[in-house]
Protein backbone atom coordinates (compact mmCIF):
# COMPACT_ATOMS: atom_id res chain seq x y z
CA UNK A 1 0.00 0.00 0.00
CA UNK A 2 2.73 2.38 0.63
CA UNK A 3 6.42 2.81 -1.13
CA UNK A 4 8.75 4.73 -0.37
CA UNK A 5 11.60 4.98 -2.81
CA UNK A 6 14.87 7.02 -2.36
CA UNK A 7 14.05 9.13 0.05
CA UNK A 8 16.68 11.99 0.73
CA UNK A 9 15.51 14.84 3.28
CA UNK A 10 17.72 17.63 4.57
CA UNK A 11 17.87 20.12 6.93
CA UNK A 12 19.26 22.85 5.83
CA UNK A 13 23.07 21.55 4.85
CA UNK A 14 22.63 18.51 7.09
CA UNK A 15 21.41 15.52 5.12
CA UNK A 16 19.13 13.57 6.98
CA UNK A 17 18.20 10.64 5.00
CA UNK A 18 19.88 10.02 2.19
CA UNK A 19 18.31 7.33 0.14
CA UNK A 20 15.60 5.29 2.46
CA UNK A 21 13.39 2.56 0.85
CA UNK A 22 10.32 0.57 2.38
CA UNK A 23 7.50 -1.00 1.39
CA UNK A 24 4.42 -1.72 3.21
CA UNK A 25 1.82 -4.17 2.49
CA UNK A 26 -2.00 -3.42 2.99
CA UNK A 27 -2.47 -4.90 6.38
CA UNK A 28 0.72 -4.94 7.31
CA UNK A 29 2.30 -3.07 10.71
CA UNK A 30 5.07 -2.04 10.86
CA UNK A 31 6.73 -0.71 13.99
CA UNK A 32 9.67 1.90 13.85
CA UNK A 33 11.87 1.88 16.34
CA UNK A 34 15.42 3.47 16.97
CA UNK A 35 17.45 6.49 19.34
CA UNK A 36 15.46 9.76 19.57
CA UNK A 37 16.77 12.29 16.88
CA UNK A 38 17.31 8.97 14.37
CA UNK A 39 14.82 10.07 11.88
CA UNK A 40 11.35 7.75 12.94
CA UNK A 41 9.08 11.35 13.29
CA UNK A 42 10.09 13.05 10.43
CA UNK A 43 9.85 9.76 8.43
CA UNK A 44 5.96 9.43 9.28
CA UNK A 45 5.66 13.09 8.26
CA UNK A 46 6.96 12.53 5.22
CA UNK A 47 4.94 10.01 4.54
CA UNK A 48 1.49 12.07 5.05
CA UNK A 49 3.14 14.98 3.69
CA UNK A 50 3.62 17.33 6.98
CA UNK A 51 7.55 17.53 6.05
CA UNK A 52 8.61 18.04 2.31
CA UNK A 53 11.52 15.98 1.24
CA UNK A 54 14.08 17.08 -1.48
CA UNK A 55 14.78 13.68 -3.40
CA UNK A 56 12.59 10.61 -4.35
CA UNK A 57 9.05 9.55 -3.93
CA UNK A 58 6.40 8.05 -2.03
CA UNK A 59 3.39 6.10 -3.36
CA UNK A 60 0.11 5.55 -1.39
CA UNK A 61 -2.25 3.14 -3.35
CA UNK A 62 -2.54 5.15 -6.98
CA UNK A 63 -1.17 8.80 -5.51
CA UNK A 64 2.42 9.41 -6.24
CA UNK A 65 4.02 12.23 -3.99
CA UNK A 66 7.45 13.73 -4.93
CA UNK A 67 9.49 16.26 -4.26
CA UNK A 68 7.36 19.46 -3.23
CA UNK A 69 8.29 23.39 -3.72
CA UNK A 70 7.64 24.32 -0.05
CA UNK A 71 8.02 28.09 -0.82
CA UNK A 72 5.05 27.72 -3.79
CA UNK A 73 3.14 24.33 -4.22
CA UNK A 74 1.15 24.02 -7.10
CA UNK A 75 -2.40 23.72 -6.99
CA UNK A 76 -1.43 20.18 -8.15
CA UNK A 77 1.02 19.36 -5.31
CA UNK A 78 -1.57 20.68 -3.03
CA UNK A 79 -4.22 18.23 -4.33
CA UNK A 80 -1.69 15.76 -4.14
CA UNK A 81 -1.59 16.32 -0.57
CA UNK A 82 -4.89 16.58 0.24
CA UNK A 83 -5.26 13.31 -1.31
CA UNK A 84 -2.49 11.66 0.84
CA UNK A 85 -4.00 13.11 4.00
CA UNK A 86 -7.63 11.70 3.36
CA UNK A 87 -5.92 8.38 2.82
CA UNK A 88 -3.18 8.63 5.77
CA UNK A 89 -4.17 9.59 9.42
CA UNK A 90 -1.78 10.35 12.02
CA UNK A 91 -1.70 10.28 15.69
CA UNK A 92 0.74 12.69 16.64
CA UNK A 93 2.84 13.16 20.68
CA UNK A 94 0.77 15.79 21.27
CA UNK A 95 -2.96 15.88 21.34
CA UNK A 96 -3.76 18.68 19.59
CA UNK A 97 -7.32 18.70 20.44
CA UNK A 98 -9.34 21.91 20.13
CA UNK A 99 -9.60 23.17 23.59
CA UNK A 100 -12.86 24.54 22.77
CA UNK A 101 -14.75 21.93 21.45
CA UNK A 102 -16.46 19.03 23.41
CA UNK A 103 -14.95 15.78 22.83
CA UNK A 104 -17.82 14.86 20.44
CA UNK A 105 -16.93 17.99 18.17
CA UNK A 106 -13.94 17.43 18.24
CA UNK A 107 -14.32 14.18 16.43
CA UNK A 108 -17.14 15.03 14.24
CA UNK A 109 -16.11 18.56 13.04
CA UNK A 110 -13.34 17.35 10.25
CA UNK A 111 -16.30 14.73 8.55
CA UNK A 112 -18.23 17.88 8.59
CA UNK A 113 -16.17 20.31 7.05
CA UNK A 114 -13.69 18.24 5.17
CA UNK A 115 -15.78 14.91 3.82
CA UNK A 116 -19.23 16.64 3.87
CA UNK A 117 -20.98 14.06 5.96
CA UNK A 118 -24.50 15.51 8.05
CA UNK A 119 -24.10 16.79 11.01
CA UNK A 120 -26.13 13.99 12.62
CA UNK A 121 -24.12 11.37 10.97
CA UNK A 122 -20.62 12.60 11.78
CA UNK A 123 -22.04 12.80 15.86
CA UNK A 124 -23.45 9.30 15.72
CA UNK A 125 -20.14 8.45 14.18
CA UNK A 126 -18.49 10.29 16.71
CA UNK A 127 -20.41 8.10 19.33
CA UNK A 128 -19.65 5.07 17.88
CA UNK A 129 -15.80 5.83 18.17
CA UNK A 130 -16.11 6.93 21.59
CA UNK A 131 -17.76 4.05 22.88
CA UNK A 132 -15.15 1.55 20.79
CA UNK A 133 -12.17 3.27 22.97
CA UNK A 134 -14.22 3.40 25.78
CA UNK A 135 -15.20 7.00 26.26
CA UNK A 136 -18.37 6.79 25.80
CA UNK A 137 -19.14 8.59 28.83
CA UNK A 138 -16.99 11.97 28.12
CA UNK A 139 -19.53 12.92 24.79
CA UNK A 140 -20.05 16.19 26.56
CA UNK A 141 -16.24 17.17 28.15
CA UNK A 142 -13.75 19.21 26.98
CA UNK A 143 -10.48 18.31 26.92
CA UNK A 144 -9.21 20.02 30.09
CA UNK A 145 -11.49 17.60 31.88
CA UNK A 146 -9.67 14.55 30.27
CA UNK A 147 -6.94 12.67 31.50
CA UNK A 148 -3.73 12.52 29.13
CA UNK A 149 -4.28 9.33 28.13
CA UNK A 150 -7.95 10.17 27.77
CA UNK A 151 -6.83 12.54 25.36
CA UNK A 152 -4.79 11.03 23.47
CA UNK A 153 -7.80 8.21 22.86
CA UNK A 154 -9.83 11.25 21.59
CA UNK A 155 -6.92 11.82 19.35
CA UNK A 156 -7.05 8.49 17.55
CA UNK A 157 -10.86 8.27 17.20
CA UNK A 158 -10.86 12.09 15.73
CA UNK A 159 -8.29 9.94 13.19
CA UNK A 160 -10.74 6.99 13.00
CA UNK A 161 -13.27 9.31 11.80
CA UNK A 162 -11.68 10.55 8.76
CA UNK A 163 -12.19 6.78 7.90
CA UNK A 164 -8.48 6.36 6.43
CA UNK A 165 -6.99 3.46 4.90
CA UNK A 166 -3.46 3.53 6.88
CA UNK A 167 -2.90 5.61 10.20
CA UNK A 168 0.61 6.62 11.25
CA UNK A 169 1.48 6.81 15.37
CA UNK A 170 4.24 9.53 16.27
CA UNK A 171 5.21 8.15 19.57
CA UNK A 172 1.85 8.72 20.76
CA UNK A 173 2.86 7.73 24.43
CA UNK A 174 5.76 9.43 24.67
CA UNK A 175 3.56 12.57 26.64
CA UNK A 176 1.72 10.27 28.93
CA UNK A 177 2.24 9.77 32.49
CA UNK A 178 3.69 6.08 32.81
CA UNK A 179 0.18 4.69 34.31
CA UNK A 180 -1.93 5.90 31.38
CA UNK A 181 0.63 4.00 28.46
CA UNK A 182 -1.36 0.99 28.76
CA UNK A 183 -4.87 2.44 28.26
CA UNK A 184 -3.32 4.30 24.87
CA UNK A 185 -1.26 1.26 23.75
CA UNK A 186 -4.43 -1.00 24.33
CA UNK A 187 -6.56 1.41 21.62
CA UNK A 188 -3.80 0.56 19.23
CA UNK A 189 -3.41 -2.91 19.67
CA UNK A 190 -7.07 -3.20 18.81
CA UNK A 191 -6.99 -1.38 15.67
CA UNK A 192 -3.80 -3.30 14.48
CA UNK A 193 -5.74 -6.67 15.02
CA UNK A 194 -8.66 -5.63 12.83
CA UNK A 195 -5.81 -5.54 10.41
CA UNK A 196 -5.73 -1.28 9.39
CA UNK A 197 -2.29 -0.84 7.69
CA UNK A 198 -0.27 0.63 10.52
CA UNK A 199 3.33 2.67 11.38
CA UNK A 200 4.16 3.12 14.64
CA UNK A 201 7.21 5.36 15.70
CA UNK A 202 7.91 4.45 19.41
CA UNK A 203 9.96 3.67 22.38
CA UNK A 204 7.64 0.80 23.64
CA UNK A 205 9.73 -1.83 22.82
CA UNK A 206 7.67 -4.94 24.46
CA UNK A 207 4.59 -3.04 22.56
CA UNK A 208 6.80 -2.80 19.79
CA UNK A 209 7.53 -7.19 20.00
CA UNK A 210 3.73 -7.94 20.43
CA UNK A 211 2.43 -5.99 17.66
CA UNK A 212 4.50 -5.39 15.33
CA UNK A 213 4.59 -7.67 11.74
CA UNK A 214 8.33 -5.97 11.04
CA UNK A 215 10.64 -3.89 13.12
CA UNK A 216 12.42 -1.45 11.09
CA UNK A 217 15.64 -0.03 12.97
CA UNK A 218 16.31 3.64 12.45
CA UNK A 219 19.78 5.05 13.24
CA UNK A 220 21.02 8.77 12.07
CA UNK A 221 18.49 9.14 9.09
CA UNK A 222 19.02 5.89 7.89
CA UNK A 223 17.57 2.33 7.95
CA UNK A 224 20.11 0.08 9.67
CA UNK A 225 17.82 -3.47 9.70
CA UNK A 226 14.63 -4.91 9.24
CA UNK A 227 13.21 -7.52 10.16
CA UNK A 228 10.62 -9.65 12.39
CA UNK A 229 9.99 -9.05 16.14
CA UNK A 230 12.17 -12.20 16.68
CA UNK A 231 14.92 -11.93 14.55
CA UNK A 232 15.40 -7.59 15.79
CA UNK A 233 15.07 -8.33 19.65
CA UNK A 234 16.24 -11.79 19.89
CA UNK A 235 19.08 -11.68 17.07
CA UNK A 236 19.95 -8.46 15.30
CA UNK A 237 22.28 -9.03 13.03
CA UNK A 238 23.43 -4.73 12.75
CA UNK A 239 25.66 -3.50 15.68
CA UNK A 240 24.05 -0.29 15.90
CA UNK A 241 21.20 -2.20 16.57
CA UNK A 242 22.45 -4.56 19.15
CA UNK A 243 23.83 -1.55 20.64
CA UNK A 244 20.38 0.50 20.46
CA UNK A 245 18.81 -2.85 22.38
CA UNK A 246 21.34 -2.99 25.15
CA UNK A 247 20.98 0.47 26.39
CA UNK A 248 16.68 0.60 26.32
CA UNK A 249 16.31 -2.87 27.29
CA UNK A 250 18.25 -2.53 30.66
CA UNK A 251 15.62 0.41 31.49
Amino acid sequence: MITVRDLHKMYGDQALFRGINLSIRKGEVVVCIGPSGSGKSTFLRCINGLEFFEKGEIDIDDIALHSINRIRPSKEDMETLRKIRLKVGMVFQQFNLFPHMTVLENIAEAPVKVLGMAKSGADELARSLLKRINLAGKVNNYPAELSGGEQQRVAIARALAMRPEAMLFDEPTSSLDPEMVGEVLSVIKDLVNEGLTTIIATHEMDFARDVAGRVVVFDQGEIVEIGSPDDIFTNPSADRTKLFLSRVLKR
